[in-house]
């Protein structure tokens, strides 16, 4: 620490790894990087003094004495092979977010959906009882309008990543599993070997620590009784849950949509914290409510605490984010991608729709698309209009046979009585969009690619287009 080692970030633009490098520089250490795209992300790093270059070259590591690169990028990048001949030590993303979290005990949130949200709920209880966590997460907590951040505290919250299975590696004290689902299909070959990264990661909790899983999920229903020697809690909807919801409802107050559930407590004594609200929709966030909560109880933080949370949270950006609400619509821009996050997003608008609910699609990875066709097809159910955008590759090599066109020809034979179109031009796409909407329409935006671009420029369009 004393001799200030320069570390560099290959892909420093990614969600993950920008969280670490935001936390190194907290730290004292010299921190650089360079990404080929300037996003959002790396407009905030350079605000923080971390030079960021728009190029890859040998130059940028000549003073590195570390080198971290994201699983995006590619085995002969110039900078990795130039490290590589010149004995500079090489890390992972996952391998440099584990000696990160070695520096204090740590809660980690891992699943295949609701990681963020989770994280970020976990991380806002912790902030507001005084225990002033270091944070690490998947995505820009609002609260605090950054995804990192270097706390006083004892604890470490951070989003376990599992695309490339090194999450099952990570030093946690207290671990979360959300669910268990088909995903990266790129780096996995199928569900057992998904289901076994999980069990991995749930036998390296230690003696002292806990595991909070989802006992309503089937998947975790499933390995839970492989796991060994580690102190599990439970939460869901089901009764034989440690802590279980009940009398789910949506209310309105302000403008703003909040579910209004009660928690029962199911352990030696049972008892009920009844009315909690959340400023989120959908039995999915509820059920990531109840896993902060089984978290936050582990920890012994006071129930009223825990309620102010909640009742406050901010949310996380791009997790079903409200861009536009005026005149009865809303335009809501949201990072789904994955079949079942597509259908729970969905599902939620549905319920506080009046009239059409309008969807603007972009297909993110052409292997998901390839292995996960029927279930896309069936998330859309209650989408009334289908837009779908070109599919964003995330590095992956293009697949002739997997495209926006044909997705939108599948989908149309499947749902003949639903409006389904391609959108490629902005101007050509955005004027058509605009004179379908009508008062009491909500559309959406989905998508972990660029679609959050394309929702910011349509509201901004809209906003000037008004009825």
């Amino acid at each position: 620490m004393s001799e200030k080692q320069n570390i560099h970030f290959v892909g420093i633009g990614g969600i993950g790894m920008s969280a670490i490098a935001e936390i190194l520089k907290s730290k004292g250490f010299n921190v650089s990087g360079s990404d080929l795209n300037e996003n959002y992300i790396t407009i905030r790093l350079k605000n923080k003094g971390i030079k960021i270059s728009r190029t890859h070259s040998s130059k940028n590591i000549e003073k590195a004495d570390i080198i971290v690169h994201s699983s995006a990028v590619k085995k002969n990048n110039i900078e990795i092979k130039t490290a590589e001949k010149r004995n500079i030590p090489i890390y992972t993303r996952a391998m440099m977010l584990s000696e990160v979290m070695r520096l204090k005990p740590s809660i980690t949130v891992a699943g295949s959906h609701g990681k963020t949200t989770t994280t970020s709920l976990i991380a806002s209880i912790l902030e507001f009882s005084g225990y002033d966590p270091t944070i690490i997460n998947g995505g820009i907590i609002n609260e605090i309008n950054t995804n990192a951040k270097l706390g006083n505290g004892k604890w470490i919250v951070a989003e376990a990543d599992e695309s490339d299975g090194s999450f099952a590696f990570l030093p946690s004290t207290i671990g979360v599993i959300n669910n268990i689902d088909l995903e990266h299909v790129d780096f996995y070959k199928d569900l057992k070997e998904i289901k076994r990264s999980f069990i991995e990661y749930a036998q390296k909790i230690p003696f002292y620590g806990f595991l909070s899983v989802n006992i309503d999920d089937k998947n975790v229903k499933n390995i839970v009784s492989k796991i060994k020697k580690t102190k599990i809690i439970t939460y869901g909807f089901s009764k034989d849950a440690n802590y279980y919801a009940s009398n789910v409802k949506i209310i309105t107050k302000e403008n703003e949509f909040f579910s209004e559930f009660d928690i029962i407590e199911n352990l030696k004594k049972k008892r009920t914290l009844k009315d909690v609200q959340l400023p989120l929709i959908g039995n999915h966030n509820v059920t990531n409510a109840l896993s902060a909560y089984s978290v936050a109880k582990g920890l012994n933080v006071p129930d009223s605490k825990i309620i102010h949370s909640f009742k406050n949270f901010k949310g996380v950006r791009r997790r079903f984010s409200i861009i536009y609400n005026r005149r009865d619509n809303l335009i809501i821009d949201d990072y789904a991608h994955h079949p079942k996050e597509i259908k729970v997003t969905l599902d939620s608008l549905r319920s506080i729709t009046k009239k059409k609910l309008i969807t603007i699609f972009e297909p993110h990875r052409f292997s998901r698309i390839k292995k996960m066709k029927k279930d896309f097809i069936k998330s859309f159910k209650t989408a009334d209009v289908i837009f779908v955008l070109p599919v964003y590759s995330a590095g992956e090599k293009k697949d002739k046979k997997v495209s926006h066109e044909n997705l939108s020809k599948i989908l149309s034979k499947n749902y003949k009585n639903k409006k389904i179109k391609i959108a490629n031009d902005n101007k050509i796409f955005f004027k058509y969009l605009r004179n379908l909407i009508s008062k009491g329409d909500n559309i959406i935006f989905l998508g972990a690619g660029s679609s959050s671009k394309v929702a910011s420029k349509f509201s901004e369009f809209f906003a000037n287009h008004e009825f």
